[in-house]
């Protein structure tokens, strides 16, 4: 290993993380592909090397399909819903607009339903702009093959997604209503703002409780929030740019609780995942140190002044109603 081994990882692995993520919807299982990645790199003579980024990029992807092909009877056992492991966005300041709209959990959850080598072809193509003939070195296909399987993918992929989830002034008011809603216990009123066929995913990896199957509908989708809301002690909510969307982390007794994301559409909340797997929220366990890093901010200084004016009239209406409303009344 020599110092330009080193700079050449370096200056490469924000971009090696990024495909491994995209792989594998996991950032701790990411890290390990790429220490494995830096280990194997090291050792290669330097005027052996050629590329560094086209050599580190072809180690990792196929570490990736390595892993998902031994993880594929796991994943088939696995308890309940699974839902990619939270990525703050600041893991993505090095990408362009159209690449993060392909870290949303929607895309995610459509890429997880290509077999391992369909996507990485389809990966490698569309968001890393490799040609067919590079990509053929990587997955050791040929030109034509990724080239039917890189069209086939994308047929499926388009045919599938038509959701929004990255969140405009609108989204960000209807959030900013949703929590209101929760933190007023005014069931009427989340119910209203989600779509009729509303969906919820929870995630607790057969470690915490959480739904094993999907929710549908907007009135069961609503009273399992505030199922959720009051269980598991006071809880404070935190805002998040992450996967490219607002996202919501839940705290309760200082330890993360949950991660929450959601879609719109129409006007509505048409989906909202909950990540509640503590596996997939270690990176979330130093509170006071992502605060200080601006990963995590307020809700209030999150969604601004109209947001806060908000959710705290709607808490101050909860705690009126609940103590000096007559009891026929509440």
């Amino acid at each position: 290993m020599s110092a330009s081994h080193l700079t050449l990882y370096t200056e490469t692995r924000p971009r090696l993380l990024s495909l491994a993520y995209r792989m594998t919807g996991s950032l701790a299982d990411s890290e390990d592909i790429l220490q494995e990645a830096w280990l194997r790199f090291a050792q290669v003579p330097a005027e052996k090397v050629g590329s560094a980024a086209a050599l580190l990029t072809t180690i990792v992807t196929r570490l990736c399909l390595d892993l998902l092909r031994s993880a594929r009877k796991k994943r088939e056992t696995y308890v309940g819903p699974w839902l990619p492991e939270p990525m703050p966005d600041l893991y993505l300041a090095h990408e362009d607009a159209m690449q993060r709209e392909t870290v949303s959990y929607a895309f995610l959850l459509l890429l997880q339903k290509l077999a391992p080598a369909e996507r990485a072809v389809f990966i490698l193509r569309e968001i890393f702009d490799y040609d067919y003939i590079e990509i053929a070195k990587v997955v050791r296909k040929s030109a034509d093959n990724c080239r039917q399987v890189f069209h086939r993918a994308k047929k499926s992929l388009r045919r599938e997604l038509g959701v929004q989830t990255s969140a405009g002034p609108h989204e960000r008011e209807l959030l900013a209503a949703f929590l209101a809603a929760c933190s007023g216990d005014n069931l009427e009123k989340l119910v209203q703002m989600l779509g009729h066929d509303a969906t919820l995913l929870s995630d607790g990896g057969g470690k915490v409780n959480a739904s094993s199957i999907p929710v549908v509908g907007k009135s069961k989708v609503a009273k399992f929030i505030f199922a959720v809301r009051h269980k598991g002690g006071r809880k404070l909510y935190y805002a998040a740019r992450m996967n490219n969307t607002d996202a919501i982390i839940i705290y309760a007794d200082g330890k993360p609780y949950a991660a929450q994301f959601f879609e719109y559409g129409h006007g509505r909340i048409t989906r909202t995942l909950i990540v509640r797997n503590p596996n997939k929220l270690t990176l979330f366990a130093d509170r006071e140190k992502l605060l200080s890093q601006g990963i995590l901010q307020p809700v209030a200084k999150f969604l601004g002044a109209k947001a806060t004016l908000l959710i705290a009239a709607n808490s101050l209406m909860r705690f009126l109603f609940s103590r000096r409303a007559p009891s026929a009344l509440r």
